[in-house]
C-alpha cells in the first residue's frame, strides 16, 4: 500500500538529506516558517514560542496548514521531529558517540545532526567501529520520525504551574528546534495520579486539581496548533472503575478534559478509546458516545497494546459505526511484528505488555491510510520505551537495547495474512 510519509522514507532519508536542508534554509530564507509538508528547517531558531496562528478557529483547517487539509485535518500537516537534546533515541545516539545531550544546543534539528553523521569527525568514527555504526543505524529509524511528547499529572512536578511549564517547554522545544512543524502531545492525568481503579470519592476528591491542571495546559497551549491525543489507557483500562460504579465520574474528568482543549483555536482531539484485543465494541463505544466524542475529532486505538494494525482498523471502523462516525488514530509504534500472546490470557491478559520480546516497529506516521476514518497510522509514543522491570528493561525511560531490537526487526506488515514488508535502518 503506497504511502504519503510525514518523514522521510528510511530507505532514501539519507540520500536525500543534504539537498532538503540546503531547498529548505532556502525556502525559509524567503517566507519563513510555515505548517505544512515541506521537509524540516534545520537549525533556525524561533524568536519566541508565541504561536503566530490568528485566535480564531477554522474548522475547515484547524491546524492552520499552508494547505487545507481536505477531509482529514491531518493531512499534510509535518510533525515535531526533535533533534538531539530533547528527542530520546537522537540523544541515545549522540551518547553512543560519546556526547552529552544536554551539552548541544536546543536549537539543533535531527536533519542538522543527522548531517554531522555523515562527514568530518563523527562519521569517521563510525566507520572505524561497524558495531556502534549499526546501533546508530538503527536508532537513525526512530529518530527520523516524529516523536509524541507526553504530559502527566507529575509533569514538573505536578502543579498547574508545573504543567504549564512542561507544555510551554515543549512548545518551545518546537519552535527551537524544527520550527513551522506541529507536536502531537499525549496526556496521562487520570490513571497515572489514580491508578487502576479509583472509587467515585476518590475521583471527584482529585477533580478540583485536575481542573486546575488541565486549564493550565490549556493556557499553555494556546493558539498552538496541536494534535492533542488524551488520556493514555482511559477507556482500554477502564473495566474495574465500571466494575465499581465510578465510571459516571470518570467520564465527567474525560469530558472537561476533552471539551477545554477542543475549545482552543488550533487544536485536533482525540481521546483514547481502548484495544481490540480486550474490549468489546459495544462498551467502547457507549463510553465513547457518554462522553461526547461526536464534539471532537475522533478516539485513539492501541495506544499500550501491540496488536495488529488490520485487527485494530476493523475492531475501530465498528466503534466508529456506533459513535456518529467518529475517527481514528491506530497506534503503530511497536506492532510490525504484532503481539506476543500469553500462554495463560484468562490470567495473564491477551498480550504480554512488559517489554515483550520479538516485537518491531510498525507502519511509520502517515495519513494515507487507506481507509476513510482511520486519519491516520501514528507512533502515539516512542518505540524503545521501557515499560517496567520485566525482560531485562529498567523501571522506566527510553531503553535503547530495547529500541534498537524493535529497529532491528521494523516492517510495515497490516497483519496476519498480509505481505511481510520489513524495512532497513538508513546507512550512515
Amino acid at each position: 500500500m503506497a504511502r504519503i510519509r510525514f518523514a522521510l522514507q528510511p530507505s532514501r532519508w539519507f540520500a536525500a538529506a543534504t539537498g532538503l536542508v540546503i531547498v529548505c534554509l532556502s525556502v525559509a530564507m524567503l517566507s519563513g516558517p510555515s505548517r505544512s509538508s515541506a521537509a524540516p528547517v534545520a537549525h533556525a531558531a524561533a524568536a519566541s514560542c508565541t504561536a503566530p496562528d490568528p485566535a480564531t478557529r477554522n474548522p475547515s483547517n484547524p491546524l492552520d496548514l499552508a494547505s487545507a487539509p481536505g477531509s482529514d485535518p491531518l493531512n499534510g500537516a509535518r510533525f515535531m521531529v526533535p533533534g538531539p537534546g530533547s528527542g530520546r533515541a537522537a540523544g541515545a545516539i549522540a551518547q553512543l558517540l560519546g556526547i552529552d545531550p544536554k551539552s548541544l544546543p536546543p536549537t539543533e534539528s535531527w536533519a542538522e545532526f543527522s548531517q554531522d553523521l555523515q562527514s568530518g569527525p563523527l562519521h569517521a568514527q563510525l566507520a572505524a567501529d561497524p558495531a556502534l555504526a549499526k546501533k546508530v543505524d538503527e536508532l537513525a529509524l526512530i529518530a527520523g520520525q516524529p516523536q509524541a511528547q507526553r504530559i502527566t499529572s507529575g509533569s514538573s512536578g505536578g502543579a498547574p504551574s508545573g504543567i504549564y511549564k512542561q507544555t510551554r517547554k515543549v512548545l518551545c522545544s518546537v519552535d527551537a528546534s524544527d520550527p513551522g512543524t506541529i507536536p502531537i502531545i499525549t496526556t496521562y492525568f487520570l490513571h497515572a495520579a489514580l491508578h487502576a481503579c479509583p472509587s467515585t470519592r476518590q475521583i471527584k476528591a482529585y477533580m478540583p486539581r485536575f481542573k486546575a491542571q488541565i486549564d493550565a495546559m490549556a493556557e499553555a497551549t494556546g493558539n498552538h496548533p496541536i494534535v492533542y491525543l488524551l488520556e493514555l489507557d482511559a477507556i482500554g483500562s477502564s473495566g474495574c472503575i465500571a466494575k465499581r460504579g465510578s465510571l459516571p465520574a470518570w467520564e465527567a474528568a474525560l469530558r472537561y478534559e476533552m471539551r477545554t482543549i477542543q475549545a482552543l483555536p488550533h487544536t485536533v482531539v482525540y481521546v483514547e478509546g481502548g484495544y481490540s484485543d480486550a474490549n468489546k465494541v459495544a462498551y467502547a463505544a457507549r463510553i465513547l458516545n457518554a462522553i461526547g466524542v461526536k464534539r471532537i475529532r475522533g478516539f485513539f486505538v492501541n495506544d499500550t497494546h501491540n496488536e495488529w494494525t488490520m485487527n485494530e482498523v476493523r475492531w475501530a471502523k465498528k466503534i466508529a459505526a456506533r459513535t456518529h462516525g467518529a475517527h481514528f488514530i491506530v497506534n503503530t509504534s511497536d506492532n510490525g511484528r504484532g503481539p506476543k500472546l500469553n500462554l495463560h490470557p484468562s490470567r495473564q491478559g491477551i498480550e504480554d505488555l512488559c517489554n515483550p520480546p520479538g516485537r518491531g516497529i510498525g507502519i511509520e506516521d502517515t495519513t494515507d491510510t487507506g481507509f476513510a476514518d482511520a486519519d491516520a497510522f501514528l507512533w502515539t509514543h516512542t518505540p524503545g520505551m521501557s515499560a517496567g522491570r520485566c525482560n531485562g528493561g529498567p523501571a522506566s525511560g527510553f531503553w535503547p537495547a530495547k529500541a534498537e531490537r524493535e529497529a532491528a526487526r521494523a516492517n510495515d506488515r497490516l497483519g496476519p495474512g498480509r505481505p511481510s514488508s520489513p524495512y532497513a535502518a538508513p546507512d550512515l
